[in-house]
């Protein structure tokens, strides 16, 4: 039996593993800056979390949706 060669799908394969890397920093980075600037300004903890956690999901809407992700085109 031979073995399936994945060479072809290796450039494609490594575009999208380099496409969800950059999204994923982008994501925490807009967590992390967001929790502790909150915290900065002595919010409580749970609304500090929540208001955090809802960046985090405006950035990954907006990153997904408008293209920042490099080589993921946008919704026209």
């Amino acid at each position: 039996m031979e073995a399936i060669d994945f060479s072809p799908l290796k450039e494609s394969l490594n575009n999208i593993e380099f496409q969800l890397i950059v999204f994923l920093l982008i994501c925490t980075a807009a967590y992390v800056v967001t929790y502790l600037v909150l915290r900065l300004i002595k919010i409580p903890k749970p609304i500090a979390n929540f208001l955090s956690t809802a960046v985090l999901l405006v950035t990954a809407y907006y990153s997904f949706v408008n293209g920042y992700i490099p080589g993921i085109q946008g919704a026209q």
